[in-house]
């Protein structure tokens, strides 16, 4: 079969549908199956055979905005697209962004080819984007003519039924169990507890309560340091609220970091801590839980479902730095409670969130919409 991803992300630009494309591109092939990458013209994408870009040049962080030279690039995409589908000749199409997904259905339909689309977040049903955000996204997904539209986060469907949206299906993300996997005892220099986060340093992932968190947290207790991976438009802004509360000894940005390097903070870690204002389902987390940690969480997204209080994982409201605080004290103090989440959260993604399984549901959907 030959598959062509659309994707906004794709490495070694950081994000999570890069890491779930990359994924997918990888096991796919491994079963014989021709993959293609189309992705915006950013630096940070890595060049090679199979990767495609189109559009204007831009950076990571803007690729989630929607800007002037983002929405020029999805202009060309709309006349690219027949070049691409043309000389690639795909069997379907993946998209994985409702925009990059309407834009190429219109060569798509030319072409005859069926075209799948990922929503790895839904924004329209939350009142707290723009009007323009949510009725663009709500347009896009309804009238692109997509064969199926995969969603992350179950309850999704439900808005989707509401919006006059009849092709869902929901297939979660997944993760490769064995990657993350600790292969001995990890012996620590010191006995600090060490959190660590994953994610874009964007609005989204909630890094300010996190810092505001810490704040409240080393008066109670200085055994601990936070170490934050990935890269965005608001690390300047978290750098400069890290410094005004000196917060130095604390918080830690690694930046974006390499695959073995990744695997080792997760590893080496003891807490994974994600306190995100909205998500769909965050790749991040069943890594985490694929690397035995314990973790945090907000009550967003898919999460909500997965994620049980004391059971898996502690889970506290978004925007409270009050209690964010309160779940890493008891991380600190509590190393039973850590173990017993960490093991019930492995449990969970080896049984509901392998990669193998996802691939397998993917898979079986092309062969659905191919015939």
């Amino acid at each position: 079969m030959r598959i062509l991803h659309l994707t906004k992300k794709y490495p070694d630009a950081f994000g999570g549908d890069a890491v779930i494309v990359s994924n997918l591109e990888r096991e796919q092939t491994k079963l014989g199956h021709k993959i293609s990458i189309l992705t915006p013209n950013c630096p940070e994408i890595r060049e090679q055979e199979n990767v495609f870009k189109f559009g204007l040049r831009d950076k990571a962080p803007n690729l989630d905005r929607l800007t002037v030279r983002r929405f020029l690039s999805l202009f060309i995409l709309f006349f690219s697209g027949f070049k691409y589908l043309g000389k690639l000749k795909p069997d379907v199409i993946h998209t994985h962004s409702a925009d990059l997904g309407f834009f190429i259905a219109i060569s798509a339909k030319l072409y005859h080819i069926p075209v799948v689309n990922t929503c790895h977040g839904v924004s329209f049903p939350d009142k707290q984007y723009s009007f323009i955000k949510r009725f663009a996204e709500r347009f896009f997904l309804k009238y692109a003519g997509f064969k199926r539209i995969i969603v992350v986060d179950r309850n999704i469907l439900i808005f989707f039924e509401g919006a006059g949206i009849k092709n869902g299906v929901y297939i979660p993300n997944g993760v490769d169990i064995g990657q993350f996997a600790k292969e001995e005892a990890v012996i620590k220099a010191d006995k600090k507890v060490r959190f660590l986060f994953v994610g874009r340093l964007e609005e989204q992932k909630g890094c300010g309560y996190l810092i505001q968190a810490t704040r409240i947290l080393k008066a109670k207790t200085q055994d601990f340091v936070i170490l934050l991976v990935g890269d965005g438009s608001q690390r300047a802004i978290l750098e400069n609220l890290t410094e005004e509360n000196n917060l130095g000894h604390y918080v830690t940005f690694l930046g974006s970091v390499e695959d073995e390097k990744l695997r080792e903070l997760y590893c080496t870690s003891d807490v994974f801590i994600l306190p995100s204002i909205w998500e769909g389902l965050p790749v991040t987390l069943l890594e985490a839980w694929s690397a035995k940690l314990p973790v945090i969480v907000t009550t967003v997204g898919a999460i909500r479902d997965i994620c049980v209080d004391e059971r898996n994982g502690l889970v506290v409201r978004p925007k409270d730095p009050a209690g964010i605080a309160d779940a890493m004290l008891r991380l600190i103090e509590d190393e039973e409670l850590r173990m017993r989440l960490a093991k019930n959260g492995a449990e969970l993604v080896r049984h509901e969130f392998s990669l193998e399984r996802v691939l397998t549901s993917t898979l079986e959907l092309y062969e659905e919409v191919i015939i």
